[in-house]
């Protein structure tokens, strides 16, 4: 269980989201602070987000609530600046055969699969997070 935090993760958005929409959204609950839309990593589902609050409260009253965005429900979760909210986890698919032998910047391999790293640019919160493959 992650513990509760002024960070949010939240999922499900609608695919052209712009921040000043989330922004608009989240500030019933309380002051948002910052709001990073993650590119989208497949075909399907929304898009993802990390929505700063300036307090606790606010987080916790955003997280408990029913969002809606459009005709989609959006998902929340707490958020640890550069981890992977638990809502995401288990979305990998995490066989070798996946890779074909390439490399996918993020993630390392282990003897139980691969194994998300965080980039610098997440841990950070500057720029845009981008998924690449290498190779």
């Amino acid at each position: 269980m992650v513990r509760e935090t002024r960070h949010l993760w939240v999922g499900n958005l609608p695919e052209h989201v712009r921040e000043e929409k989330i922004v608009e959204h989240f500030k019933r609950y309380g002051r948002v602070e910052s709001v990073k839309v993650l590119r989208k990593r497949g075909s399907e589902g929304g898009v993802a987000a990390f929505v700063d609050f300036v307090d606790i409260k606010s987080a916790q009253k955003a997280h408990n609530a029913v969002n809606k965005m459009g005709d989609r429900d959006l998902r929340t979760d707490y958020n640890e600046p550069g981890s992977v909210p638990s809502a995401v986890r288990g979305l990998e698919d995490p066989s070798p055969s996946s890779s074909h032998g390439r490399e996918v910047a993020g993630f390392s391999r282990s003897a139980v699969g691969p194994v998300y790293v965080p980039p610098v640019s997440l841990h950070t919160r500057e720029g845009r997070y981008e998924r690449r493959l290498d190779g």
